[in-house]
């Protein structure tokens, strides 16, 4: 397996990053920053902000805001690909550079970022590629509660799935 996966080549999985950056704009692993005060007067658009003013930023709203992105409640991995129709906005446009900040930006950027696209990157396709995963007996895949991020709700749905190891067997280079 390791000859499969490793960190010398883990940048070689496109398509694995758009599912990754797509999962983080439907579910950003923080739904919203810490809170700030602003250092001086600062006009954005219709919103006058005062120095001294909190602001909070909400990535839930942010990464699915439908003037950015098209058709937001749909899981796209390929509006990460340049060459793709989903890759602007529904007006044809650009996106807003902040428009995807699942870990913020700037001297803010998240210290993790690094750590978990690269670990993400060995272990998921790990995971997938050693293990088969399927709902439990009885469980309706179309009806069964989805899993979002815990971090602003009381509760979370219980989900339950089976699993089992794959036989493979791998030749030796």
């Amino acid at each position: 397996m390791l000859d499969l996966i490793n960190y010398e080549n883990n940048s070689d999985l496109a398509f694995y990053t758009q599912c990754f950056n797509e999962s983080l704009r439907m579910m950003p692993p923080v739904y919203y920053s810490s809170t700030v005060r602003m250092s001086e007067n600062v006009k954005a658009g219709p919103l006058n902000i005062r120095k001294g003013d909190p602001i909070t930023i909400m990535m839930g709203r942010l990464q699915n805001h439908p003037k950015e992105w098209q058709e937001p409640e749909k899981f796209i991995p390929e509006r990460f690909d340049s060459n793709s129709k989903y890759y602007t906005t529904p007006a044809g446009d650009k996106r807003n550079t902040y428009s995807f900040s699942p870990f913020l930006g700037g001297q803010r950027i998240c210290i993790g970022k690094t750590f978990i696209e690269v670990v993400s990157k060995l272990t998921v396709p790990t995971l997938l590629s050693n293990y088969e995963f399927s709902y439990k007996e009885g469980v309706d895949k179309k009806t069964a509660p989805y899993l979002w991020n815990n971090m602003t709700r009381a509760f979370a749905p219980v989900f339950t799935c089976n699993f089992k190891r794959r036989n493979l067997t791998y030749k030796a280079k």
